[in-house]
């Protein structure tokens, strides 16, 4: 609505052929530059509507050190990512053909492992079979036995030896149990075994050493070796020994005598060659008491059987200064000796 108070004013018209011509250009270039603005539009849009199907980018995240582009990213925008990111690992179709080397070469070891632990193991069974084959092969049963070392062992222990080593081969000889066996002989002191390829057996026996005898109580003979072992119990006298005059105990054979007999012994196998064939008996007195009668009759007087070594010394030396057949007793039982003349 006008106003009344307003003066009206007259509108000015002209025509665009009164448009200045500097206006005129500057509308041309602005028109020109829109123009090619639009083209350039239009031909990416083109372009964009093509039928060659893009995967759509991958979203990165740009705060991550490590970036994973895909064979989809152009390759421009991989040159972007590796010049803002100081790590980019590229996934690619093809495998690393180092990785493949390694993989095989891992388990190039693990096949020859397996080879190796199949081999040890058929080897190892193998093996036994053959030892199980030797043992029970008849071409090493023993079949040849010799005894030696024996002399008073009993031919029952003997034939017992041969029954237990025949049948059996020269690896699976039981060895030790044949020795427990033969030593339970009271004349057998050791027992040595040996085998000899292929099929021969030696046993050697190393019998105990009869040095004295003695009767028991119920008139047999003992034959005692040095440490007092009963070796053998007779009924005659044995005529090879030294006799200990007096009545000992009735002792088994494999048994051991007292003290005083096994001094007796020892006293025997002590004496020097000049006095042992001078000595006619040795004497063991009801109290306990050694002594020893010459052949010369001298009665030599050891006492009880203590420091027998310090008086056997005593009476040899006695007996070298003076002659035997003057004297009557040689008493060395308290450790200095004394002598009573005939």
């Amino acid at each position: 609505m006008t106003s009344q108070d307003e003066p009206f004013v007259t509108p000015i018209e002209s025509a665009v052929t009164d448009v200045p011509e500097s206006l005129l250009s500057e509308l041309k270039e602005i028109l020109q530059r829109d123009v090619e603005q639009v083209i350039k539009i239009t031909d990416a849009t083109l372009e964009a509507s093509s039928p060659t199907p893009v995967e759509p980018p991958v979203e990165a995240d740009l705060s991550s050190s490590v970036i994973v582009i895909d064979d989809s990213v152009h390759e421009t925008a991989a040159t972007e990512f590796v010049e803002h990111n100081p790590i980019l690992i590229v996934d690619q179709d093809e495998p690393d053909v180092r990785f493949e080397e390694r993989r095989r070469k891992i388990e190039r070891r693990e096949r020859l492992k397996n080879q190796r632990w199949k081999l040890i193991l058929g080897a190892g069974v193998t093996g036994v079979v053959v030892v199980v084959i030797v043992l029970a092969s008849p071409i090493f049963k023993i079949h040849n036995i010799d005894f030696e070392g024996k002399v008073y062992t009993s031919s029952d222990k003997l034939d017992q030896a041969r029954e237990m080593l025949r049948g059996q081969t020269i690896f699976s000889l039981d060895s030790g149990r044949v020795e427990r066996m033969l030593s339970q002989d009271p004349w057998v002191g050791d027992v040595r075994i040996t085998t000899h390829f292929p099929r021969r057996v030696v046993v050697e026996i190393s019998e105990r050493q009869p040095v004295v005898w003695f009767l028991g109580g119920d008139n047999k003979a003992r034959i005692i070796d040095a440490s007092g072992y009963v070796i053998s119990v007779t009924v005659g006298r044995p005529t090879k020994y030294l006799q200990v005059t007096g009545t000992g105990p009735s002792l088994e054979a494999g048994a051991v005598a007292d003290d005083v007999y096994r001094a007796a012994a020892q006293l025997f196998v002590a004496l020097p060659d000049e006095i042992r064939p001078k000595t006619k008996e040795l004497g063991v007195s009801v109290s306990g008491e050694l002594s020893m009668t010459l052949t010369s009759g001298t009665l030599v007087r050891f006492g009880p059987p203590t420091n027998l070594q310090n008086k056997l010394v005593a009476v040899v030396v006695l007996l070298r200064r003076q002659d035997p057949a003057g004297l009557a007793v040689i008493d060395v039982s308290t450790g200095e000796p004394t002598v009573q003349p005939r």
